[in-house]
């Protein structure tokens, strides 16, 4: 099936055949075909077939997975969380070989510290950190929190969805950070098409990640119809917006981070969401590291890519 050469490797072929389970658990477009050729194509090697979840094996189409699915869980959730989690093994084996994610040194807030972090809706460092004393403040937040080792989250948390403008150089800057974390940054743009349109490729690329970044840059102006005597006020593209509410849909919104860069206009219907100030400072940084170890990633000391 030529339409599947994109995927090069079998941790990709599994990786994408996990998101076709998710997609057909969620209610999202997936194509029965793909599932087909691929559950058929990894069952018959050795090498991974008796790693699969036992639910693969047995269900050959996703009309079938849906009748085991269904009844087992209520929740969008719930079915995606239980499916990240059967496929989690094989993936850390295909991806990490015989070294367990587990073994790989992490840096951790307090749990107090992520207990607050989890119950704050909105977060805004920019005008209230004074940017010269990130030493002092992150010498007080994870004094004594060395680095040790932490056993591995039951989700396959290692990617984050990053949804942007046309400001490229706050969606490298942002995409930069997230891979120093020891993270995989997903642009949408940098994905393959493999013949999806533009929403296909959203619902299926986000599949990939517990969390997502969506940045509100200055990209376009507007004004309501009453207000044509105030001068525009700056706005970040209507992809963006669009985006951001499908995310916090699909992923939670306590899974969904909005990075707004100056004094951009942002949705008065989807206010309680956590807004983070792009500060020139760098203290947003701190913030969503925060906000991923509250989702459950692991991810690397990030004081020195900070500071």
């Amino acid at each position: 099936m030529n339409d599947l050469d994109f995927l090069v490797n079998d941790f990709e072929r599994v990786s994408y055949l996990a998101n076709l389970l998710t997609s057909r658990a969620t209610g999202l477009a997936c194509d029965d075909h793909e599932y087909m050729y691929l559950r058929q194509e990894l069952v018959q090697n050795p090498n991974i077939s008796t790693q699969l979840p036992s639910f693969v094996r047995q269900h050959r189409t996703l009309d079938s997975f849906w009748g085991f699915i269904q009844p087992k869980f209520g929740s969008y959730a719930e079915r995606r969380s239980f499916i990240s989690e059967q496929f989690t093994p094989l993936l850390d084996a295909l991806e990490f070989g015989n070294q367990s994610p587990s073994t790989q040194k992490v840096s951790s807030a307090s749990s107090s510290e992520s207990k607050a972090a989890g119950n704050t809706n909105s977060i805004s460092l920019g005008s209230n950190v004074n940017t010269g004393n990130y030493n002092s403040i992150f010498e007080s937040m994870f004094k004594g929190n060395a680095v040790q080792p932490i056993a591995a989250p039951a989700r396959n948390k290692r990617k984050v969805f990053i949804v942007h403008g046309r400001n490229n150089e706050i969606k490298q800057e942002v995409s930069r950070f997230i891979s120093t974390l020891g993270l995989e940054p997903i642009i949408l743009h940098e994905q393959a098409n493999a013949g999806m349109t533009i929403i296909e490729k959203i619902e299926r690329y986000s599949s990939d990640a517990d969390f997502a970044l969506v940045l509100y840059t200055a990209c376009d102006q507007g004004r309501g119809e009453h207000e044509r005597h105030l001068h525009p006020k700056y706005r970040a593209r209507q992809n963006v917006v669009f985006e951001h509410g499908y995310l916090m849909a699909k992923l939670g919104r306590e899974n969904v981070c909005a990075l707004v860069k100056g004094e951009i206009e942002t949705p008065n219907d989807i206010n309680g969401v956590v807004y983070v100030s792009l500060d020139d400072g760098g203290a947003w940084k701190m913030a969503v590291a925060k906000e991923l170890t509250v989702c459950g990633y692991q991810i690397k000391s990030f004081i020195q890519t900070i500071i």
